[in-house]
Order: structure tokens, then C-alpha cells, then sequence
């Protein structure tokens, strides 16, 4: 089997364990992240931006939306999100869309 078809199947198992994780919420779910992050280094997988969101920067824990998180959407002129970890403070942003300029 080549690398990238192992590393597309890998994605694709990441992506099913981080999913179940996420929407069910019962007692695995923490076990469903370990062997997610298990794969993820053994095949050294990019990690989509979408379930990049749902691990803390500082503590590197699991995070749902909610639940032990909380998202803001910041007012300046720069649009970004506020995620806050619930879990250990840490707050950080991400940046959705910066204030286009005028060219004249």
C-alpha cells in the first residue's frame, strides 16, 4: 500500500474518532481523542483547521464548543473568534476576516 493511501485512510480515522467524540459525549470520548492523537503522530498528519479549533493551545486537552469552552466573536475592527478553555483560562484567537482596505 503507498504512504498516501496510509495517510488518507489515517485522516479518515482521525476524522470518524474525533467526530464520535465530539457529538456523542459519553465516557469514551476521551479515549476516542488518545488514539486519535495516537495516529495522528504515527502517520504525521496535517490536522484540518476545523478540528485544529477543538484543542486548547495551552493545555492541549479535547474542547467542545459549550461544554468546557466558551467562542466570542471579538468587536474590533478585526473579526476574529475569543475561544476560552474553560479547563485551564487560557484564551486565544483566531482570525476570520481583517477589515479590507480601499485602494484609491
Amino acid at each position: 500500500m503507498k504512504k498516501n493511501k496510509k495517510k488518507q485512510i489515517a485522516l479518515q480515522r482521525v476524522s470518524n474518532l474525533i467526530d464520535t467524540a465530539l457529538y456523542t459525549q459519553d465516557f469514551f470520548s476521551d479515549d476516542h481523542i488518545l488514539s486519535a492523537k495516537k495516529i495522528i503522530e504515527k502517520y504525521k498528519i496535517k490536522i484540518p483547521f476545523e478540528y485544529k479549533l477543538l484543542f486548547c493551545k495551552n493545555c492541549k486537552k479535547f474542547i467542545v464548543p459549550g461544554k468546557n469552552s466558551r467562542i466570542r466573536i471579538g468587536r474590533s475592527k478585526i473579526k476574529a473568534l475569543r475561544i476560552t478553555c474553560k479547563l485551564c483560562g487560557h484564551t486565544y484567537r483566531k482570525i476570520i476576516k481583517a477589515k479590507a482596505e480601499i485602494v484609491t
